[in-house]
């Protein structure tokens, strides 16, 4: 009874201290001291920004073989399961060891074959286009010689002087020819460059495949694993909501890849339909690379377009203003009709942060940024909402 008048008294004595004469408490100092470390922290990162990057980049270098494997890997894996539920279904009495590596060979070898189908189907083409524009480069000039000529008899009419068409044809075919087959400054040294950074990445590349093999063959023991660790080193609370978050991540980037994946397919038929109903030149190779390039978000068809323009302006210009318009036909059934119902259903994400996702992404990161900005943003914005709902409002 006496402890219990003291404890009252201890009480009452606090409460009659003036807030400012208080003893802080230890959670109020452990709070002050880590928002002290976080700003210098902060201020020291501003300070010795170029050092803290050429570090990120130096770590990002050395594992970029197992960050590209496990891209890979996670790119393979979407054509992997479907194969593998079809597998089961069809072939229900082979043995079940054999469902992974002939589904995992499959795999590979489609997603390889439509890759390297990509390349040597616009390589050609690219040249092709480059030989016929050579060829009909007298064509050109002579139509703008007649052009310029009836310009100047217009302008005539008004005592507007303008001077006489000059170009000679055989000497602009020498430096055009000079310029594409002069490796030093030419569009060939592009060419070679090129092929030197990929050669000197080759060796990166086959790690990474092969990681991503081993990944996928083993996936099911591997998610085991890095459960067990994530459980094992967090609190169960923690380890629960960072499985949420890694499930939820894995459910919209799995759900992105093959909403942009279908688009693409269909993005490439309604294109090749179309450039063949035209008479376009190089329409299989202009659509597998327009379908290629559609796996970017809202910009990649247009990439895709422009470069198929320009290939068929070097062979025929008032068809390149055909295929234009066809594009941008194209475009408006894509955004308004295939986007919102193939991809934009399976992340959830409205179409404006759609937009400024990719923008963003590309101004950081380039190509890389704006394929893989709207599955981020997606994620970021799902566990938004999930933070809200949780939220009660405050009264008053």
């Amino acid at each position: 009874m006496q402890k219990k008048i003291q404890d009252t008294d201890t009480t009452q004595h606090n409460s009659s201290v003036p807030p400012e004469n208080r003893p802080m408490n230890k959670n109020m100092i452990r709070s002050v001291v880590c928002s002290l470390l976080a700003v210098i922290l902060f201020a020291w990162a501003l300070m010795n920004f170029d050092i803290i990057m050429k570090f990120f980049n130096k770590v990002i270098s050395l594992f970029s073989p197992f960050l590209i494997g496990g891209g890979i890997a996670f790119l393979i894996n979407v054509v992997l399961n479907p194969l593998e539920r079809c597998w089961n279904k069809v072939c229900k009495k082979a043995p079940a060891k054999l469902t992974r590596p002939v589904c995992l060979t499959l795999s590979s070898v489609l997603v390889l074959g439509i890759l390297f189908a990509v390349i040597f189907m616009m390589i050609p083409s690219l040249w092709k286009s480059v030989d016929e524009f050579i060829q009909n480069i007298p064509i050109y000039v002579e139509e703008i010689r007649h052009w310029w000529m009836d310009t100047v008899r217009f302008a005539a009419k008004y005592n507007i002087v303008l001077p006489e068409y000059a170009i000679d044809s055989d000497l602009l075919i020498r430096k055009i020819t000079a310029l594409i087959n002069d490796k030093g400054s030419g569009i060939i040294s592009i060419t070679w460059d090129a092929a030197t950074s990929v050669l000197s990445g080759l060796i990166d590349v086959l790690l990474a495949f092969i990681f991503a093999l081993y990944l996928l063959a083993k996936k099911e023991v591997v998610a085991a694993h890095l459960k067990k660790l994530i459980v094992t080193i967090l609190p169960q609370k923690k380890a629960k909501q960072l499985l949420s978050i890694a499930s939820l991540t894995n459910h919209t980037f799995s759900s992105f890849v093959s909403g942009q994946l279908t688009e693409a397919v269909i993005i490439g038929i309604l294109c090749f339909l179309g450039m063949l109903i035209l008479k376009l030149p190089y329409a299989g190779a202009i659509s597998t690379f327009v379908a290629f390039t559609a796996l970017i978000p809202v910009f990649g068809a247009w990439l895709g377009g422009g470069l198929g323009a320009f290939l068929i302006l070097l062979a025929d210009p008032i068809k390149a203003v055909w295929f234009i318009i066809y594009l941008l036909l194209l475009q408006q059934v894509e955004g308004n009709l295939i986007y919102p119902k193939v991809v934009g259903k399976s992340v959830g994400l409205p179409g404006l942060l759609v937009l400024m996702a990719v923008t963003v992404g590309g101004e950081a990161f380039g190509i890389l940024g704006m394929l893989f900005s709207v599955p981020v943003c997606a994620v970021l914005y799902n566990l938004y909402l999930a933070f809200m709902k949780n939220q009660t409002p405050r009264k008053g």
